[in-house]
């Protein structure tokens, strides 16, 4: 009884789009019964949707995550910005300069108060003691030069002989203040002497 309802209902419908000049494109049958043969297609695009519902929810918690981390760095940024403001007119204050012409020659400034506290803890008498030891009796020197805060040692000045030159680098190397002595340049004076340009590294104490 309830399928030759169903029948008739499905006829009807197609006289009625007949009538209408219509085309049923999509029809749909009251009549359906159950395909076995359909169920993998029926369960794969359910887990397909199943699947992408997962990934929607998925993809709106991470923009949830990702906005609130925002925010937070926002307020974060607003704070280090209110400190800044408040460092600046405490320095204003106690007339400090922190304008971008003073930052840019701070690192210069520094630089030259390391160099100056460098030198004042630079011991000449303890330099100059073991520079006599390493330096032979027929040699002599015109000029020393420190560089690197004491580290590096500029020499020059005139010997005897190339022996005498030897003698000196060699002792250099030897003595426990100095190390990688490096003769630069040598040459024979209009005097017969020999002139020459000695860099060694000095080891300071404590360092």
């Amino acid at each position: 009884m309830m399928v030759a309802l169903r029948d008739g209902i499905s006829c009807a419908a197609d006289r009625v789009a007949r009538m209408m000049g219509l085309h049923r494109y999509f029809q749909i049958s009251l009549a359906t019964r159950f395909r076995w043969y359909l169920l993998p297609l029926q369960l794969g695009l359910m887990a397909g949707c199943l699947a992408l519902c997962v990934a929607i929810a998925w993809s709106m918690a991470r923009t949830v995550l990702g906005y609130q981390d925002l925010l937070q760095m926002s307020a974060e940024l607003e704070h280090v910005r209110q400190q800044d403001q408040q460092l600046i007119a405490e320095a204003t204050q106690e007339g400090i300069d922190l304008s971008e012409r003073a930052l840019l020659q701070l690192p210069a400034e520094v630089a030259l108060a390391n160099q100056l506290l460098e030198k004042r803890t630079f011991s000449w008498t303890a330099f100059l003691a073991g520079l006599e030891q390493a330096l032979p009796p027929r040699l002599a020197l015109t000029s020393v030069r420190l560089e690197s805060g004491g580290s590096l040692v500029h020499l020059t000045g005139s010997a005897t002989s190339l022996e005498d030159l030897t003698a000196f680098t060699v002792g250099l190397q030897d003595h426990p203040k100095f190390k990688d002595p490096v003769l630069a340049q040598h040459r024979v004076g209009p005097s017969g002497l020999v002139e020459f340009d000695v860099t060694v590294r000095y080891r300071r104490e404590g360092v």
